[in-house]
C-alpha cells in the first residue's frame, strides 16, 4: 500500500502557515507532515510542526469513533498537541491548554471540546511519560 498525499485543514483562523498536509502511512493510521505547519495562539506564540513529523491525529480509543474519530475539524490542533507532547516544549497542561485553544479557534463544538480536553487532562500523563522516558534513553 502506498503512501497518500491529503490535505486535511486549510484556513486563515490562528495566522496558519498554509494547509495541514500529510501522507498517509501505510498503516492507515498514521500521517507524517510533508510540509512544515505552522500556527499563532492567540498570546502570539508560533508553534511550528516541522514536515516529517508523524502523528494519529487524535488519540481515541476505538469505542469512541462514533462521537470522536480520530480527526475532524480538530485535527489541526491534535497535530499541534501530539507535537508539543512528543517535544516537550512546553509543560503538559500549558500544551493541553494550546489544544483547547486552538479547537475552539478552529470552531469544534463546545461539547466536543470539553470531552477531548478533559481526555488529555486525564489519560495525556501516559503519551507524556512515555515521551519523556523516550527522551532521556536517547539522551
Amino acid at each position: 500500500m502506498s503512501a497518500q498525499t491529503k490535505t486535511l485543514f486549510s484556513g486563515t483562523a490562528l495566522g496558519l502557515s498554509g494547509p495541514l498536509r500529510v501522507e498517509i502511512l501505510p498503516n492507515g493510521m498514521t500521517a507524517r507532515l510533508t510540509q512544515p505547519f505552522r500556527v499563532r495562539t492567540g498570546a502570539g506564540r508560533i508553534i511550528e510542526v516541522p514536515a516529517g513529523f508523524e502523528t494519529d491525529f487524535a488519540s481515541v480509543p476505538r469505542l469512541f469513533w462514533r462521537v470522536v474519530p480520530p480527526w475532524g475539524r480538530y485535527s489541526p490542533a491534535a497535530v499541534v498537541h501530539d507535537y508539543l507532547y512528543h517535544t516537550g516544549k512546553v509543560s503538559r497542561p500549558a500544551a493541553d491548554r494550546v489544544f483547547l485553544e486552538l479547537m475552539a479557534a478552529l470552531g469544534v463544538p463546545l461539547w466536543k471540546r470539553q470531552i477531548m480536553y478533559w481526555a488529555v487532562r486525564l489519560g495525556g500523563w501516559l503519551a507524556w511519560d512515555a515521551s519523556r522516558k523516550r527522551e532521556t534513553e536517547h539522551a
